[in-house]
């Protein structure tokens, strides 16, 4: 970002889900620097937001009272025409194309006609991956190849954010990934635990969660309500067949009480517009002609709101927080399995990658499924997650039944090696002897000694 403000006229877009730190990135680079920051309000009409950008130009020049912006075309006929180096930033760019379409062809216009000697830097940021890459990529998008370059901002991975968590509280381990199967890689999460002094898993669910002054009491229907407006109670319905296991169009449209027939639109706006829900096909199969895709909600917030608020709502307005804090309590072994698996995957994916082609889950019509799968050009690596203390033969049993499920995966060559993973596991040195693939929390141990000295998020 530094080098394109030393080399405008730049232009600068930045993506990723809600929550993920796009602004705080971006207000960060411009505290210290000339800047003009636009905020998109979706809630106002476009001339409304000329009239708001018109009086934050004016305080930011010192301009006459008679000056006004009374279209998009003026504001940038304004904006191209500045000598001095300054940062405009839109904010949330992609609501121009429910308030005012054209904005973006007005702009493309502007930007090519803009002096040679402009100092302008554009930054504009999106929630929606999905709206900004009509906007800006292929061949037909109203700002193809106009931006200098892009940055997407993903969620935090589990080994950039137990050092953060290392930095709040001396929790043990497993009691941290309570919290990051909770959080996920939100980092603005881990500021509000911070912020209100939360010692542990008890205190986020009582102070910050499950609380009239809670500020992630109604963060997933704020989310749902400004993002899809009255439409919101249909994507309840749909994330919340996906947290209960429903993972096929008719499985999902079945329990939210929608046609298949109407709910590719839904879907797809949960994987682009909100970045929480992804389709995987098994491994070996090709997303474009596999037959056996499933939808599976990965945003770890969102599904515990699923799982346990939800279901749940009569409870949860009544302020009967208590009984909510108890079905936590009970139902968090059976939740966290399927955390505890999606862990697994993101740790090997990053370990394995350069031993294997391909990492993912694998599942056929007969209901065999098996939790990981590696294949490569000589080997093929099969593992079973469960999230509890095993002993050694207990540890041999899953084994050589992912073994046997393994036998229905077409086209396997070479060697199969079998695996497990799991909080802990007696008698592991001795099966890893063997030849058998064995994971538990003090390899999630020494992987984070492994990448300690990277930089990690910090809190702000």
């Amino acid at each position: 970002m530094g080098q394109l403000y030393q080399k405008s006229p730049s232009f600068l877009v930045i993506t990723g889900r809600r929550r993920i730190g796009k602004t705080t990135l971006v207000r960060e680079f411009i505290r210290s620097r000339p800047s003009i920051y636009f905020f998109v309000d979706n809630h106002k009409k476009i001339d409304l937001l000329m009239e708001e950008y018109s009086h934050i130009l004016s305080n930011h020049f010192e301009l006459p009272s008679f000056f006004s912006i009374q279209k998009p075309s003026d504001l940038f006929a304004f904006l191209i025409q500045i000598k001095e180096p300054i940062i405009v930033v839109f904010d949330e760019f992609q609501r121009f194309n429910q308030i005012y379409p054209p904005f973006y062809t007005e702009l493309q216009h502007a930007w090519d006609q803009r002096p040679e000697d402009s100092k302008l830097f554009l930054i504009v940021t999106g929630s929606s991956i999905g709206m900004m890459n009509r906007i800006f990529m292929g061949g037909g998008a109203p700002l193809f190849k106009r931006a200098d370059t892009r940055i997407t901002i993903r969620p935090f991975g589990v080994t950039e954010i137990l050092p953060v968590l290392d930095d709040l509280t001396s929790l043990s381990l497993e009691e941290k990934l309570k919290i990051f199967y909770l959080f996920g890689g939100i980092i603005h999460y881990y500021y509000l635990f911070d912020k209100f002094s939360c010692r542990n898993f008890p205190d986020i669910l009582e102070k910050i969660i499950f609380n009239d002054f809670g500020p992630l009491r109604r963060e997933i229907s704020d989310i749902l309500v400004e993002e899809f407006g009255s439409e919101h109670a249909s994507y309840h319905t749909i994330i919340a067949a996906l947290a209960g296991g429903k993972t096929s169009m008719k499985e999902i449209g079945d329990r939210a009480g929608i046609a298949v027939t109407s709910l590719h639109p839904y879907l797809e706006n949960l994987i682009n517009l909100l970045g929480i829900v992804t389709y995987q096909v098994p491994v070996g199969d090709e997303k474009g002609r596999s037959r056996l895709g499933r939808y599976f909600l990965t945003d770890p917030f969102f599904r515990f709101y699923a799982r346990f608020v939800y279901p749940n709502m009569s409870t949860f307005e009544a302020g009967n927080y208590s009984s909510l804090i108890a079905a936590v309590d009970d139902g968090w072994n059976s939740y966290a399995g399927r955390c505890f698996e999606d862990l697994v995957r993101e740790i090997l994916k990053n370990t394995l990658l350069n031993q294997y082609d391909s990492i993912g889950s694998w599942w056929n019509r007969k209901g065999n499924e098996i939790d990981i799968v590696a294949t490569g050009s000589d080997r093929t690596l099969v593992v079973e997650c469960k999230y509890r203390d095993l002993t050694e033969n207990q540890a041999r049993d899953i084994i050589e039944k992912v073994l046997k499920k393994a036998e229905f995966i077409p086209h396997l060559s070479g060697l199969v090696i079998g695996g497990v993973a799991a909080r802990s596991i007696m008698g592991k040195e001795k099966l890893i002897q063997e030849g058998y693939f064995v994971w538990d929390f003090n390899d999630l141990n020494n992987t984070l000694r492994h990448v300690e000295g990277d930089p990690s998020p910090t809190l702000r």
